[in-house]
């Protein structure tokens, strides 16, 4: 009998995704590094009553902002997220992408990261969140 072999990678999405890998490397795929232009930096934003991630997307460095690696290429970007998943208690049991939103006015992706947080109902989600309105501006 044949089996059909399940690749452990995909193509990426046409739409922006974020994946927490367990090693609490941040990935960002082409569709994200897309909206990226002239933006290299990252400040990583948590709201604990949803349980949703952000990046707010900076031109310039700025105090707690993180650079965004891209690969020649420009398939995909990545952050070190290490110290922000074990200050929020966001603990992957496996890498997943999710699905995400972009809040342009004011330059933040957002993903609901919920199932993910300690604490928090482990319930996945499969599709992108709403509105940015309530994330914090920092």
């Amino acid at each position: 009998m044949w089996e059909t072999f399940r690749r452990k990678y995909r193509p990426s999405p046409k739409s922006p995704t974020i994946t927490l890998a367990k090693s609490g490397i941040i990935g960002l795929n082409t569709a994200v590094v897309s909206l990226l232009g002239e933006r290299k930096y990252g400040l990583l934003l948590f709201d604990r009553d949803r349980g949703l991630m952000g990046i707010r997307l900076l031109e310039k460095n700025e105090p707690n902002a993180y650079p965004i690696g891209v690969i020649a290429e420009k398939s995909h970007g990545t952050i070190s997220g290490v110290a922000f998943m074990k200050t929020y208690g966001i603990e992957p049991i496996e890498t997943r992408a999710f699905p995400a939103s972009y809040d342009d006015k004011n330059n933040i992706l957002f993903a609901d990261v919920s199932e993910f947080v300690k604490g928090k109902k482990k319930e996945r989600k499969t599709k992108a969140v709403g509105s940015a309105e309530a994330l914090p501006t920092a």
